[in-house]
């Protein structure tokens, strides 16, 4: 697994889980990250926040895992928000549309709803 690669997770208020990633998201770390994105939407919460603020990179690999809990959280009701600013991470989230289908905040405070709508 890639050595700067690091995932938090938090829960600051009811039914909202916060998973923090740090780092690479590749195919070296795409498989602990799909777990634990799995292990979070195990979980009742209603709002799942992916930080992607401090993510270095996201490859295909990657973005498959957030198609896939952007469609779990769809067909079980949920909402799921990435929270990502300009650069490599943002530009794969564009080029992949996963932008046009999940609420995509610049900022935490954003995707929590304390700031302005989603870009």
């Amino acid at each position: 697994m890639a050595q700067d690669y690091h995932i938090t997770v938090s829960r600051p208020e009811d039914g909202c889980v916060i998973v923090a990633v740090t780092g690479k998201i590749d195919i070296a770390s795409s498989l602990s990250f799909g777990e634990r994105l799995c292990a979070v939407l195990s979980q009742e919460a209603t709002k799942v926040v992916v930080d992607l603020s401090a993510a270095s990179y996201l490859d295909t690999t990657g973005l498959s895992v957030l198609w896939e809990s952007a469609k779990r959280c769809r067909r079980e009701g949920r909402q799921l928000v990435i929270v990502c600013s300009a650069g490599g991470v943002r530009s794969a989230l564009a080029t992949s549309a996963l932008d046009q289908v999940v609420a995509t905040h610049a900022t935490l405070d954003e995707a929590l709803g304390h700031g302005r709508p989603a870009l």
